[in-house]
């Protein structure tokens, strides 16, 4: 066990980013080609959906109450979600970052 407790660690601290690399989340970039280019556009596909059903006035955010009727996940986690604590999910507070842009509100 001793001997199997270093090389865990290494592991470990081989996954963790280089002192001064971005922690950027593993978001794959939508203009990416194969199976993860393809996935990406799907979940931003869905997730803008899910949003545009859910934002009832369509003005563009999420109140707690139209979380509260669509997306109970959401709803319980709202605080969390709610970066700026102004009451509402932005579409990037939503997605939890803000590499993509909306696309049914442009239509």
């Amino acid at each position: 066990m001793k001997t199997l407790a270093p090389a865990l660690l290494l592991c470990w601290l081989s996954a963790l980013p280089a002192h001064g690399q971005s922690q950027r989340g593993v978001t794959t970039d939508l203009d990416g080609a194969g199976r993860q280019g393809e996935m990406a556009r799907l979940a931003q596909r869905q997730s803008d959906q899910r949003f545009e059903a859910a934002d009832e006035d369509k003005n563009g955010v999420l109140s707690r109450a139209e979380v509260a009727n669509h997306l109970p996940f959401f709803e319980q986690n709202f605080e969390r979600y709610d970066k700026n604590k102004d009451g509402v999910l932005s579409w990037e507070e939503f997605v939890g970052h803000g590499r993509w842009k909306r696309q049914l509100q442009q239509q």
